[in-house]
């Protein structure tokens, strides 16, 4: 009488799987905590008082979008990408809709950031001011890849915040 030697490896491939998964949560929770909640910078604020001042920030950008204008351009363009290893340039024009002029009392703050880390973060300051568009000069970009422009524009009592997205390209 001849053994038969069929090997069933369902049971195997079952549990390389589940440990695949957990070894996929633990992963995920770790990199999870690298980039905690705390660290988000849309509002260029602490999340405690973003949590406090919501529905007040929130009016506030609402008030913004219907008296002004945002145009953003990078390197010259709307669309613009921006350059690694070079100088780029921003220009930031704000117009109000009601008088259709350009409002020159504008503080503005500019973070250029990776969406998915705080660790290339740049508070950029602006160089000059000139025909109603903010200018910020000679920005370096380390790294190939997404990059967010996070800005707070204050206009008196209004606070507008906005986010633009730029591209990285070698040259």
């Amino acid at each position: 009488m001849q053994k038969r030697n069929n090997k069933n490896y369902w049971p195997h491939a079952i549990l390389i799987s589940l440990g695949l998964i957990v070894l996929a949560c633990i992963y995920t929770i770790v990199e999870a905590l690298k980039n905690p909640v705390e660290m988000d910078t849309f509002y260029l604020q602490s999340y405690q008082e973003v949590d406090k001042n919501y529905d007040k920030i929130k009016a506030s950008q609402e008030n913004f979008e219907k008296k002004y204008d945002i145009f953003f351009e990078v390197n010259g363009e709307q669309n613009g990408i921006l350059h690694v290893g070079k100088n780029n340039n921003i220009k930031i024009t704000i117009s109000d809709k009601e008088q259709n002029e350009c409002s020159l009392n504008a503080d503005i703050k500019l973070l250029l950031t990776k969406p998915e880390t705080n660790q290339y973060n740049q508070n950029i300051t602006e160089s000059q001011l000139e025909k109603c568009g903010w200018f910020f000069s000679a920005i370096d970009v380390e790294k190939i890849g997404r990059w967010q422009f996070q800005t707070k524009i204050t206009i008196g009592e209004d606070v507008g915040f906005f986010t633009y997205e730029a591209n990285t390209t070698h040259e």
